[in-house]
């Protein structure tokens, strides 16, 4: 399959949540940032090998980004049996509980997006 770069957005809780894909010879870098303050929060590496995906990931002290990136990663890797490198920044300014739901489920629904559209 051959990826092509591709941008996918939605909004919630008032901000675009933004889902940049960039395709690195066979592999994929996958940029998401959302949130009143973009920014780098974690770094997922998601590889298929020996016919299961790994996940290898890196998040800065406070962060809770590899929620999103780990499941970006995890999935399209498994999906595409490829790399996939995702770099992962979404802030929100106090959104609670029922919030940071919203912006979860927002993520899932940006991932089924490219899941359909890289079948």
């Amino acid at each position: 399959m051959t990826m092509k770069k591709s941008h996918y957005e939605k909004q919630v809780l008032g901000y675009p949540i933004c889902i940049d894909l960039q395709p690195l010879g066979k592999d994929l870098l996958v940029q998401i940032t959302g949130g009143c303050a973009p920014h780098i929060g974690s770094i997922s590496v998601g590889y298929w090998e020996k016919g299961r995906s790994h996940l290898k990931t890196i998040l800065l002290p406070e962060h809770r980004d590899d929620i999103v990136g780990d499941e970006f990663a995890k999935t399209l890797s498994e999906h595409l049996h490829i790399a996939v490198t995702v770099i992962c920044g979404i802030h929100y300014e106090a959104p609670g509980k029922d919030g940071l739901a919203e912006i979860v489920a927002c993520t899932e629904r940006l991932l089924q997006d490219i899941l359909t559209e890289t079948k």
